[in-house]
Order: C-alpha cells, then sequence, then structure tokens
C-alpha cells in the first residue's frame, strides 16, 4: 500500500525525513526532475515542442531539473518564467542558475501574461506545469487565471502537472486550476489530486521516487491514508484447500428484491457465486421467487412471506432465522425496496443475529435502528454518497465536502468497515483510511453496486475478515470495469451483468502477480 498525505501536510513530512537521512533538500529535488523528466520522456516525441512555466517556488526548482535532463537527452525545451528570477530562492535558485548555463536545448523566457501564452504556446504543444505546487494556498489573482482559461481551453495540447496541477489546493474547489493530462506526484500522491475536481484535473496520476524509500513516508502516515495496490490484493485471496466441499467455502444467504426490483437480487447473488463462495441461497418475496429461480440456476432460491407491497414481511423472520444458522454471512439489502415492514424486518434481524453481515443499497435504511456496539461480527455497510448522506442525516453535499472525516469517525463510532462508494470509492475502519485504485467511469451504471455487494460478500463468507473482504472486493470490482474498458475502448457501454462474467478475469490477474 502506498501512504497518501494531504497537501498541506507534505511539506512538514518531507522537512522530517530530510532531518531523520540527512539528506539535502536539493538531493531529492534533483531525483524528483531527473524521473519527472524520465515519465514525461516515456509519454512524448523527442522533437516536441515543450514549454515549462515555472512559478517561484521549489516546484519552479523541479522545473528546472526537469529542463536540464531532458537538455541532456538532447531534447530542447522553452522554460516560460511566469515570476521574475529575482522571487527565486533556495534550491529553485540554485537550479535557475545551473539551468541559465546550458545553452543548448534550453530557452528561457519570461511569461508574465495571457498574450505571453499565446506566444510561446501552440498546437500540439507539451506543458510542463511546474508552477505552484502543493504550497499553493487560496485563489489565483486575475493575471495566472487567464493564463490558466487560455491553456485550459486549448484543445490540442499535453500537460504534465508537477507534483499537483497549479492552483488546486481542495479536491471540492470551484476556483480555475491548471488542468493535467499527466500528474506526475513526488514521492507520494496528494489527497486532493485523487478525489472529485482533483482528480478531474489531474489526469493519469504517476509517483515518482525522490531518493527515499516509501516507507520513509510510512513511517509519518499519521492520518493513516493509503491507496491500494493489486500485490496487496493477491495476499487476501483465499484458495480452496484440496479436501473442500461446497459448504466449507463460503456459504451467503442474501435477502435481496421486490416487486420491480428482482434485478438486484438476481445480480447480487450471481456475483456472490461467481466470486467463489461455494453455495448461495436468495431469500426472495415469494410472488418474485419464479422469476428469480427461472433466472439464477446454481443459486438456490427460498421464497418468503411478503407484504402487500410484494416485499419482505416480518411473517418471513422465522425462515430467515433458519438459514441465518446455515449461512457465513448475511448479505441485506438489494432491491428489499423501502417499505417500512421491510426495514422492521431488517433491524429485526440484524439486532438479533450477531452473524457477519453486509449492509446495503435500501437495507442501509434500517442502520438508524442496529445496535452495531460490542458486535462480535462487524457489519459491513456499502452505500454511495447519498445514502451515506441519508444516515447522517445530513446533504450529499456535506458528506462531499468533508467525507474523509465524516467516514472515519462514523466507522470508529458503530464498529462498523464503511465502503463508501464513489470515483474512487474508499473503505475505512475506523482506523485506517484505503483509497481504491481500480476501476473507470464505467462503473456508474445501474446495479454495479449490487455487483459489489456480492463480491465483497462471497469474500467475508470464505475470509472472516470483513476488512480484508472490503478491500478485496472493491478493488477486484474496479478491476472487472477495467478489463471491460480494455476490451471495448469505451468506458459507457458495460453494463452490470457484464460485471460478473469478469470477476474470474479480474481474480486471475491478481494471483498472476504472486
Amino acid at each position: 500500500m502506498k501512504s497518501v498525505f494531504f497537501n498541506n501536510e507534505v511539506l512538514d513530512v518531507e522537512k522530517k525525513i530530510i532531518k531523520e537521512f540527512s539528506i539535502p533538500s536539493i538531493t531529492l529535488m534533483e531525483n524528483a526532475g531527473k524521473n519527472a523528466a524520465e515519465f514525461i520522456k516515456s509519454k512524448i516525441k523527442s522533437n516536441s515542442h515543450i514549454v515549462i512555466l515555472t512559478g517561484k517556488g521549489n516546484n519552479a526548482g523541479d522545473g528546472f531539473v526537469i529542463a536540464r535532463h531532458l537538455a541532456n537527452s538532447k531534447i530542447a525545451s522553452t522554460v516560460a518564467m511566469v515570476y521574475s528570477s529575482k522571487d527565486l530562492k533556495g534550491d529553485a535558485f540554485i537550479n535557475y542558475n545551473i539551468l541559465s548555463e546550458y545553452k543548448n536545448y534550453v530557452q528561457i523566457v519570461s511569461c508574465k501574461n495571457v498574450n505571453s501564452s499565446r506566444k510561446l504556446i501552440k498546437k500540439d504543444t507539451v506543458i510542463i506545469d511546474a508552477l505552484f505546487g502543493i504550497g499553493f494556498r487560496g485563489q489565483v489573482d486575475a493575471r495566472i487565471r487567464k493564463i490558466f482559461e487560455f491553456i485550459n481551453n486549448i484543445k490540442s495540447k499535453t500537460v504534465f502537472a508537477i507534483d499537483v496541477p497549479s492552483g488546486l489546493y481542495s479536491y471540492n474547489q470551484k476556483e480555475v486550476m491548471l488542468n493535467g493530462d499527466y500528474t506526475i506526484s513526488m514521492g507520494v500522491k496528494k489527497f486532493h489530486s485523487v478525489f472529485f475536481n482533483g482528480r478531474e484535473s489531474s489526469g493519469e496520476n504517476t509517483t515518482v521516487k525522490i531518493g527515499v524509500e516509501p516507507e520513509a513516508f510510512d513511517r509519518y502516515n499519521k492520518r493513516k491514508i493509503f491507496e491500494i495496490e493489486q500485490s496487496d490484493i493477491s495476499k487476501l485471496i483465499v484458495q480452496r484447500r484440496v479436501n473442500s466441499h461446497k459448504y466449507s467455502n463460503g456459504k451467503v444467504f442474501a435477502l435481496a428484491g421486490a416487486k420491480g426490483l428482482t434485478g438486484a437480487a438476481f445480480l447480487c447473488s450471481q456475483a456472490a457465486l461467481r466470486t467463489g463462495s461455494g453455495a448461495v441461497i436468495l431469500g426472495t418475496p415469494e410472488s418474485m421467487n419464479t422469476i428469480l429461480a427461472r433466472k439464477l440456476t446454481e443459486v438456490m432460491t427460498l421464497p418468503l412471506p411478503e407484504t402487500k407491497d410484494a416485499s419482505l414481511s416480518l411473517d418471513s423472520y422465522k425462515l430467515i432465522k433458519n438459514k441465518i444458522k446455515w449461512c457465513d454471512c448475511l448479505l441485506i439489502g438489494p432491491g428489499v425496496s423501502k417499505n417500512p415492514e421491510t426495514i422492521n424486518l431488517i433491524s429485526k434481524i440484524v439486532n438479533e443475529n450477531d452473524v457477519p453481515i453486509l449492509l446495503d443499497a435500501d437495507g442501509l435504511q434500517a442502520f438508524k435502528n442496529i445496535k452495531s456496539k460490542n458486535r462480535k461480527n462487524i457489519i459491513i455497510l456499502t452505500p454511495h454518497f447519498g445514502e451515506f448522506a441519508s444516515i447522517l442525516g445530513i446533504t450529499a453535499e456535506e458528506v462531499k465536502s468533508d467525507f474523509y472525516n465524516l467516514s472515519v469517525k462514523f466507522a470508529k463510532k458503530h464498529n462498523v468497515i464503511l465502503v463508501l462508494k464513489g470515483s474512487p470509492s474508499i473503505i475505512t475502519d475506523g482506523i485506517s483510511f484505503y483509497i481504491n485504485s481500480s476501476g473507470n467511469p464505467s462503473l456508474a451504471t445501474a446495479g454495479s453496486g449490487d455487483v459489489l455487494s456480492g463480491i465483497i460478500a462471497s469474500f467475508y463468507s470464505r475470509n472472516k475478515n470483513p476488512l480484508n473482504a472490503a478491500l478485496a472486493g472493491v478493488f477486484i470490482h474496479g478491476g472487472c470495469a477495467d478489463i471491460l474498458l480494455k476490451k471495448r475502448n469505451a468506458n459507457f457501454t458495460t453494463i452490470a451483468s457484464d460485471l460478473i462474467k469478469v470477476i474470474p478475469d479480474s481474480i486471475k490477474s491478481i494471483i498472476e502477480v504472486v
């Protein structure tokens, strides 16, 4: 797993690392710039028209180092200084002076306004954004804003943001920033580059080393924010034993479906079986049973007493309780409807049965009535931002503006594993905060969350560890979308049932990493 830091906390961490290892800061800048140049070279043509926008802080210093290493590879660039060289200091000033001695492949010019930018930046220009970096606070002034707007509106260009897109200080900001096609994060990724507007402006986000091992950053990761890597998930996949049988390989009991919502029941139960559980039983309203029994071949169905709205009724509790004794994980929620009697049933089931439970979709409506403390088996919740907002009694925008603190505090207070579905999804146990690194916009389709709940429930039924089940499930779910995107080269043609078909491929790609 890779540490991720809030933008405004990285500078302090770097100072601590410099002190701990007695590494001069200029050495870190040299390593960062050299490795960034190598990445840029891998993405461009050697004869590209390159403009490096520089500011007056350490981000400018990175830009000067990049220009020098490009020149060493006989790749020409124009260093466009948005501020005066008199404003430079420290390591940035030293690297500026070194670069000034380069007579070949480097041209240093002034770029004080948008008119200067128009003269420098033409069609198909490669722009290296070394203007502000993580030290930026507040809003850009009118002069810089016009430069940003001009560049953002150029259709044919490639922008490499150094560390973070210039002008970015919050993932939720409305103020203009310089949009990147690639963001080259120095040492570690920055939190505000990973979510919402920050993620959109960052483009493809990659990390380059700055001369210290990742473990050096891990030691100072007090918030315990991590990005999940594929190698982490390979350790969490439980293989079947030679002498295993269907009932020793994870038994999932899913309570799902209601009138008009049978698709959710199909998707979650089929996904659980396809992910590797040996047996899955779907408990569904009796009038829906015929429909689902025809659609499902390997999943067993259990018709249950229903309300007038054809949702699960309180009269089904005794039958459900018998199956709870059988299962290794109870999945509740996909398509059960918001019928008050059904919600009361779910509350009763969860409060009176301490078994591994995953609560999803409509089933989340019952959480306010559920006793989650002091449970032997921790509940997994899988809401999207709107559902989480409903649980908290606030708006989705309020959740979005402070989801890190809200999610961590909620998981800790209620002793649950929270999977907050988004782009990207996050997982927290109230101690650590995990960011999923797989997936793409094709997951934004009806039923995708139902597939996810089935995948996680399957892992929970087999490894009995709710946090590991959530981490593996979310990563594999995103991996399915990535596989489909490679096959189709379009992120808007995927439907939820497509994800189920490639679950084996997603798991295989992870296992093969070992």
